[in-house]
This record gives C-alpha cells, structure tokens and sequence, in this order.
C-alpha cells in the first residue's frame, strides 16, 4: 500500500512540475480581447514584434523572460495569453510553463498566434517603416545554408538566426521550388496527414496520403517513403508537428520535416491555395 502511495505523490508530483496548457481558438482570444480580461504576451523575438502584433500585447521573448517578467501583473491570478507565430510556433508553450512555474494560475496560449489573427483582420498593430521598398520578383534565398540528410539537399527554417531543433523546413524555399505546379525536388516526398476525403478532394503535386489520427496520436510509419526524406503538411501546421512528435524511432525522425503553410480551398472545394506561415 506504501508502495502504491509513494507512486502516486510522485505522479502527481511530476504533473505538477510539467504543467499543462490551456489551449484557445480564436474565438476565445477574441472575447477576452474585447472585454479586456487579459493581458496578451508576444513570445516571438523583438524583430518580429516590432513587424506586426496583436493589438495592446506586450512582448517577452522566451529568451528575455527572466529580464523581462518584471513587467507582468503582481497578481498571480491574472489572465495572460501567450502567442507567437502560428501552430508549428512552440515559444507561447515555452513561455506558458515558464509562468506556471513562477505561480501564474490562468495562463492560456492562443497556438493560432499573429499570423491567424492577422488573416482573420483582427486589431493589429506594427512598427511604421517609410521608404519601404517593394518586393522583387528574385527567387527567394534562404537565411541558412544548406544541409545533407540521406543523401538529399534541403534548407532548414531558421529560428533566432540558428537551425531550428522542431524539423521545420525552410517553407518558403521549398514553396518557391514549386511554384506553378512543379513537383517537389528530388528525393523529398510530401505526405499529406489530412484524412482521406480531404486528399481526394484537392493534394499537393505529388503527394501522398497517410492520415494521422489525432484522437490516439498514431500515424501508419509503414507506408512512409523508404528513400530520402519525408515532409509532413496538413492544413495549419499543427498536425504535421503533432504526428512528426509522435514518432519514437529516432533514426526515422531525423529525416522526417515539417512544412509549416496554411492549405485551403473554398467552399466548392476549388482555388485551394499554399500559403507559408510567416517565418519565426
């Protein structure tokens, strides 16, 4: 019975030393936007935040927040909303626990973040920049150089000038690399998480279906492409993250990638579009 008990402190003990996130759409943020019960954290780095922001948040990039947490509220029990650059973003999950752990008891993360507030045209605001110059029609190039895995050539996401650690590829090469209609390079195939009625209806060039089923957290590893790498895309991005997570095999994860874009098509299921998330 001691033995029993003694397992258990320890469970909860760990449960509470992890935490766990409050989720919110955007509907949510929305109402407690318009009624002011909270306060809403840009975790993203200062750069991005001088770019463009949910209206009134303040900015605290994961990085700064020992420096920077004195300018949250005294009161523990405050609502504070944390948010960063889209699904695939993980810094608004890192900020969240770092205020639990100092006793913040209603902290809530808002995963769609800037970029789905900005494409909704809710209230924002950004940094004034005169002269601006137009954007050229160049092809884009990448912030990185390029690195090797298995034996195909590809371009990493960059997250606070380094690599990112979350699988990210460089979306915006890779869309660059197929724009009007061409398939993707050599030796990296796309697989689309979506369920099956939603790949039939309209895919990528290319790519080839394996839903992930969200409510167990499994995906059929062995319909994964043997050679090369594998990138994972569904709609917003979170899913691709989610079932990336989930892999356990180590050697299969480092050649599996996710491409952070927003996929969607109208209600007539034509016009879909490929969208880039805004890079952190």
């Amino acid at each position: 019975m001691k033995k029993i008990l003694l397992v258990l402190l320890i469970g909860t003990s760990f449960l509470i030393a992890k935490g766990k996130l409050n989720i919110i759409k955007i509907d949510e943020a929305q109402k407690l936007y318009n009624s002011k019960d909270a306060l809403f954290v840009d975790a993203r780095p200062f750069k991005l935040y001088q770019r463009g922001t949910i209206m009134g948040s303040v900015n605290i990039p994961v990085k700064q927040y020992k420096k920077l947490k004195k300018f949250l509220p005294a009161n523990k029990k405050a609502k504070i909303v944390t948010f960063c650059n889209g699904y695939a973003c993980k810094k608004s999950d890192k900020l969240a626990f770092k205020l639990q752990k100092d006793g913040y008891k209603n902290v809530l993360v808002y995963k769609g973040g800037y970029p789905e507030w900005n494409d909704k045209g809710k209230a924002v605001m950004a940094l004034s920049k005169k002269g601006k110059k137009k954007q050229t029609s160049k092809a884009y190039k990448p912030p990185l150089k390029a690195i090797t895995v298995n034996g195909v050539n590809i371009y990493l996401l960059p997250e606070d000038g380094e690599a990112n650690e979350d699988g990210l590829i460089d979306q915006f090469w890779l869309y660059d690399q197929m724009k009007g209609g061409k398939k993707a390079p050599k030796g990296i195939n796309l697989v689309d998480l979506r369920k099956a009625e939603k790949y039939k209806v309209s895919h990528i060039q290319g790519a080839i279906n394996i839903p992930y089923d969200t409510k167990n957290e499994k995906l059929d590893l062995s319909k994964l492409p043997k050679d090369g790498i594998i990138v994972f895309y569904c709609n917003t991005g979170l899913i691709s993250v989610d079932a990336r997570t989930s892999i356990e095999d180590e050697k299969l994860a480092k050649r599996v990638f996710v491409y952070d874009i927003s996929y969607s098509c109208d209600k007539k299921h034509k016009n879909c579009k490929i969208k880039p998330n805004e890079a952190l």
